[in-house]
């Protein structure tokens, strides 16, 4: 009797011990689901959990996930275009309904991951297609957002969002590669002319306002500098004629007779050439004593202009 006593104690340990006994550890950044016989019964957080022995967890990481792909898409124009991306996904929140999609939307993660992964490049695809080689330089953040958003919008009903996404490298085949290098290099050249054509054209609009600028200065200048010649010269004259005209004056009011200041300036030449005169010439006189009478009628007849007033 006491035996089977026994028997009955260790019996219900173990079981207690079965019921009470058995757990689960969900790290942190993860959730677990907790389904009884297929079924999902609860949602349990990150630590240490009790769970009953016929129920079994799963767990469902909140944490962000990488995916890298490489895949073609073809142009409009037939262009083979080479994408490496890479993709970075997390669930949507850890609401219990957002954390049954994601736990059940697939039987596994590879499956997941092979939606996922589809999706992004039919999306790609279908943007290329509608695209020319030339196009596929670069493709901007714009086009970037929308493809994120399209892909966005279809796993948001797994429970899942797109956190990036980010084209790391586009490039083409090597012929095609070669004869766009050919076409950048050719416009370079073209826009490098252009530039140095429109550079010309400055240079030498710039020289000639400048040649305008000088010669119209010049002639300025020149027109100034003639017009105080000018000036000059008429005042020389005036003031000879003053000169003169005071020393006529003169002259008369000492009773001699004014036309020997013309004989007097035509000794005054005649010295003045022979003083200044660089060439060694020879000046000849006339010594006839009649010749000064002779030289002051003729300089006098010379520079009388009606009646000057003066006394013979």
């Amino acid at each position: 009797m006491d035996f089977m006593i026994a028997i009955y104690v260790v019996l219900s340990v173990i079981f207690l011990a079965a019921v009470f006994l058995h757990f689960a550890t969900i790290p942190q950044g993860s959730v677990g689901v907790v389904t009884v016989f297929g079924g999902y019964r609860r949602m349990i957080m990150p630590g240490f959990n009790w769970t009953r022995p016929w129920e079994r967890s799963q767990t469902i990481t909140l944490q962000n996930r990488a995916m890298e792909l490489e895949f073609k898409a073809i142009t409009v124009d037939q262009a083979n275009v080479y994408f490496n991306c890479t993709l970075l996904y997390s669930v949507a929140d850890n609401n219990e309904e957002t954390i049954k999609r994601a736990a059940f939307s697939f039987a596994s993660l590879p499956e997941f991951s092979l939606s996922l992964r589809k999706l992004l490049e039919d999306e790609t695809r279908s943007y290329v297609a509608t695209k020319r080689q030339a196009e596929m330089i670069g493709i901007s953040q714009e086009v970037v957002f929308r493809i994120k958003a399209n892909v966005d919008a279809r796993i948001e009903r797994w429970g899942y969002r797109v956190e990036d996404l980010r084209y790391n490298n586009i490039h083409f085949d090597e012929i095609i590669t070669t004869s766009m290098a050919r076409v950048v290099a050719a416009i370079n050249e073209r826009d490098a002319a252009e530039n140095e054509g429109q550079a010309l054209l400055i240079r030498k609009t710039k020289e000639a306002e400048a040649d305008g600028s000088f010669i119209k200065i010049k002639a300025e200048a020149e027109r100034v500098a003639w017009k105080l010649r000018g000036q000059g010269l008429s005042d020389f004259r005036r003031e000879v004629a003053t000169g003169i005209h005071f020393a006529v004056d003169e002259l008369v009011a000492a009773g001699v007779d004014p036309n020997y200041m013309l004989f007097f300036m035509y000794t005054e030449t005649l010295k003045y050439v022979a003083e200044n005169s660089s060439a060694g010439h020879t000046i000849f006189l006339d010594t006839n004593p009649s010749r000064p009478r002779d030289i002051m009628e003729q300089m006098s007849a010379f520079y009388r202009v009606g009646d000057p007033g003066l006394k013979k």
